[in-house]
Parts: C-alpha cells; sequence; structure tokens
C-alpha cells in the first residue's frame, strides 16, 4: 500500500477517485451510512490495495478493530472530511453557538472520532482559524434524540 505524507493530497485523491465513478460528489455522497462503502472504495483504490465491497457497518467493525488497514483508513477520511464539511457549515451559516454532530455512523465511532482530525480539519480554514477554533463542536449520542424532539414539539405545540 502507499503512504502519504500530506493529509490534504490523500483527501484530494479521494474526492479525485470518487469524480471519476460520479458526476457530483456532494457530502451526503461521502459520509453517510450509504456513502461510508463509496469512500471505502475510493481509500482502497487510492491506497492501491485490494478491496471488497462492504457495508457501512463492516467497515466501522472492521477499522475499529483493527483488522483492517483499508477500513481503519476509511475512518480516518470520514472523520477528517466530515471535519471539513462542518467547518464550511459552520463558516457559511454563522454557527457560533456550536455545531452538532449526529447520524448513524459517528456515535458508534466513540474514542477514535475524538481522537480523528475532525476538530483539526475542522477549523483549517486559512485566516478564519481563529473565527473556527471558538465555535464548539459536539456529538449527539442519543440515537432517538431527533424523535425525542419531535414528540415534544408534538406535545408542546398540537398536530
Amino acid at each position: 500500500m502507499r503512504r502519504w505524507r500530506r493529509p490534504i493530497a490523500f483527501e484530494s485523491s479521494l474526492l479525485a477517485c470518487v469524480w471519476q465513478e460520479y458526476p457530483h460528489v456532494s457530502a451526503e455522497r461521502l459520509l453517510s451510512g450509504i456513502g461510508l462503502p463509496v469512500l471505502h472504495a475510493a481509500v482502497a483504490r487510492v491506497l492501491g490495495a485490494p478491496a471488497q465491497p462492504l457495508s457501512a457497518e463492516l467497515i466501522v467493525e472492521r477499522g475499529l478493530a483493527g483488522r483492517d488497514p483499508v477500513c481503519s483508513r476509511t475512518i480516518d477520511a470520514f472523520c477528517a472530511l466530515l471535519g471539513s464539511f462542518a467547518g464550511n457549515v459552520a463558516l457559511t451559516l454563522g454557527a457560533r453557538g456550536g455545531v452538532y454532530i449526529g447520524g448513524g455512523i459517528v456515535p458508534r465511532l466513540g474514542d477514535r472520532f475524538f481522537a480523528s482530525r475532525f476538530r483539526e480539519c475542522f477549523e483549517a480554514k486559512g485566516r478564519l482559524r481563529g473565527y473556527l477554533a471558538e465555535i464548539p463542536t459536539a456529538l449527539i449520542t442519543d440515537t432517538l434524540a431527533a424523535l425525542t424532539g419531535a414528540a415534544l414539539a408534538i406535545e408542546q405545540y398540537g398536530t
């Protein structure tokens, strides 16, 4: 497998690889449960490693267990790309009160997420780094948070 010295070059290569398959690469194409296998295939291709098609669940399981270097690198790339995207969203929306990360994948990553390059990539916006450094990021671990919120809204405001 190839080694990459500069993470940004690796991530750029991933995007270029995915663009060969899809004419438009949205954040959801890579940063979701259905997108994780696409990212995994791109990681394997860029690293020059063989990769079998895997579900998001297996990629996370194998990556966290350390049994599969391509799955592990996929998790690392996922966290870095998510951080970069979340930082862009924070800048676009002026989210000074914080950015909350939820969904099905990130909460399952546990400590691996907190040790990842997520925050580094979140803040890596050149002269706007200081602005982003002041914006907190939080992980939503309650898998039913959206449903709980919807139920509360129905209870308070009716249908």
